[in-house]
């Protein structure tokens, strides 16, 4: 599997719902790319981090103003 193959198919990993055949192939490169692995431990740290923050009228007043600068960011990065 390549780096970018890898990268495609991170998001089910992380979720744990990866196709079965591709599992052997994505350990085997998480194992040998450090850079990959890496980047699999920061997407996984990022999720369990979102996971652990107030849903909607949370806590924090400023979790709204934050979601719309990213939102806004990303749709920037997509033209």
């Amino acid at each position: 599997m390549t780096c970018q193959e890898a990268i495609d198919v991170m998001g089910e990993a992380v979720e744990g719902c990866l196709v079965p055949g591709l599992r052997p192939g994505f350990d085997e490169h998480i194992a040998e790319c450090h850079p990959c692995a890496t980047y699999f431990e920061h997407l996984h740290l990022t999720r369990r981090a979102l996971r652990s923050m107030p849903h909607e009228g949370g806590t924090s007043p400023r979790r709204s103003e934050l979601i719309e600068k990213f939102r806004k960011e990303f749709e920037r990065e997509g033209d």
